[in-house]
């Protein structure tokens, strides 16, 4: 199915989003991810017996995205995806898998130093590149190193035993706050894999004039 092709793709575009410091569409396309990793239905099953309406019923998908979708099906890509390829050419996924880079790390590292992967991250930490850079410092170079040799030994996955007690822990504590609606795992814990890179959470709340969290 191509639903978990797309839900990469939209996961990668609200990483390319945050970078440019763009509110609130990062979190729709990582709404529309989760949904699609989530929906039972191939999604172009979903295409063909419903068209656009159909796509636009799918949770979190609204006509902008449900374009992006109907795009990919038709052609294998899309253009506003590409785009962002172009404009920011690192491997946004494999930078992020280290503990404590976000998507604003990442473009800093890129615009100054053209860190482009994790091999060119490892580099630049280790020639001690990192550290001179606004908002860094040597205490971050130090946890970049700490986190790029921790996915070298653990190459980023965890045993689903392992994770899945701390995973349901979370999840209580989550469900206990009063302003909580709804809570799904998402993602391989949720598809029951047997190794886990992250845990993924899609949380809906009650309107209040107070954050949640």
């Amino acid at each position: 199915m191509k639903n978990q092709e797309i839900a990469k793709i939209f996961h990668e575009i609200a990483d390319y989003l945050e970078m440019e410091g763009v509110q609130f569409k990062p979190y729709a396309y990582q709404k529309a991810a989760f949904s699609l990793e989530n929906l039972e239905k191939d999604i172009e099953e979903v295409y063909k017996k419903g068209r656009e309406k159909a796509i636009e019923e799918i949770p979190g998908v609204g006509k902008s995205i449900a374009q992006k979708i109907i795009e990919y099906l038709k052609t294998g890509k899309i253009k506003y995806y590409l785009d962002y390829k172009k404009k920011y050419p690192v491997n946004i996924e494999e930078l992020t898998s280290v503990e404590g880079l976000g998507p604003k790390m990442v473009r800093d590292l890129y615009g100054i130093l053209k860190i482009k992967n994790l091999k060119d991250l490892e580099k630049a930490a280790r020639e001690g590149k990192i550290r001179n850079l606004p908002n860094f410092g040597e205490k971050t170079e130090k946890n970049i190193l700490q986190g790029i040799r921790f996915l070298k030994r653990t190459k980023g996955r965890f045993l689903l035993g392992d994770i899945l007690p701390q995973v349901r822990k979370i999840e209580d504590n989550l469900k206990s706050l009063k302003e909580v609606e709804k809570i799904n795992v998402c993602g391989s814990v949720r598809r029951m894999k047997e190794t886990i890179g992250d845990v993924d959470f899609l949380v809906s709340v009650k309107e209040s004039k107070k954050p949640a969290f």
